[in-house]
């Protein structure tokens, strides 16, 4: 994750979180595991509409595929992904200085080099884009995959969220599976979020990331995300451990970047 620099705006202002002009839906906080089959066939009503899969509107997604392409230049890098439903590309706009782009970034080695590109996994997370009416994923974070069991994971995770989207969340109440499902389709976003989603009694993988994801929760919504800096200030916590803990979460699914590296969302 980019650092941040202490003398930027605060991530939210009271005046902007209820225009109509910036206002996104639900469903565009959320985050949804998917295969590149179901990517492919999303649709999306006009440019500035939701996607939406099986008639559920989707924000931001996340897939495990096996990386075949990798390219680097001055302002993004390409990235070509196959997960056996289907084969996509992915961009993602980072800056890179000249005598770098041949190095090997965050694992991950470039087709040009000799012997190509290495047969390894990578977990996408972004959101779905077009231009020249050719579909992308515009990337937020991408990262190689060192545990082949999160492959597995990630095929159960997509398959229990259509199984919940479709049927609704499993009666733990007596409350009839008929009406429970009702009740979680006319919310559909929280049906796929939750897989994600800590509640209050959990905690996470350390004291400072509860902080964060609490500090989010409580925060004023803002359609642009909350800025790390007023994170940092907030907690009065050490900036590289704070980054440290962020990319961590994006990285499990608790929460995704919106406007700007520097500008975070719960995944909820």
């Amino acid at each position: 994750m980019s650092g941040y620099n202490n003398s930027q705006a605060g991530g939210w202002s009271p005046g902007s979180q209820g225009s109509p002009s910036t206002a996104k839906s639900q469903a565009a906080q959320s985050l949804r595991p998917v295969t590149l089959a179901q990517v492919r066939k999303a649709t999306q009503m006009h440019s500035d509409a939701d996607w939406v899969i099986d008639k559920h509107p989707i924000g931001q997604i996340t897939v495990v595929a096996e990386l075949f392409y990798h390219a680097a230049y001055a302002t993004n890098r390409n990235f070509g992904i196959d997960d056996g439903t289907a084969r996509m590309e992915v961009k993602m706009w980072l800056e890179t200085p000249e005598d770098q782009l041949d190095a090997i970034w965050r694992g991950l080695t470039l087709s040009k080099h000799q012997g190509g590109v290495k047969p390894v996994f990578v977990r996408v997370t972004g959101s779905i884009k077009t231009h020249n009416n050719k579909r992308h994923i515009h990337a937020s974070n991408i990262r190689l995959v060192k545990d082949p069991s999160e492959v597995y994971f990630h095929i159960l995770e997509v398959i229990s969220t259509n199984v919940t989207l479709q049927k609704g969340l499993p009666s733990s109440s007596g409350q009839p599976q008929e009406q429970q499902s009702t009740t979680s389709n006319a919310d559909s976003h929280s049906a796929y979020t939750i897989q994600s989603r800590p509640s209050q009694a959990q905690k996470l993988f350390s004291p400072m990331a509860d902080e964060v994801v609490h500090y989010l929760r409580t925060a004023p919504p803002n359609p642009e995300g909350i800025f790390v800096g007023d994170i940092a200030r907030a907690l009065g916590c050490n900036a590289m451990e704070l980054s440290t803990t962020v990319d961590r979460l994006i990285d499990d699914g608790h929460i995704f970047t919106t406007i700007d590296d520097s500008h975070i969302q719960l995944a909820a």
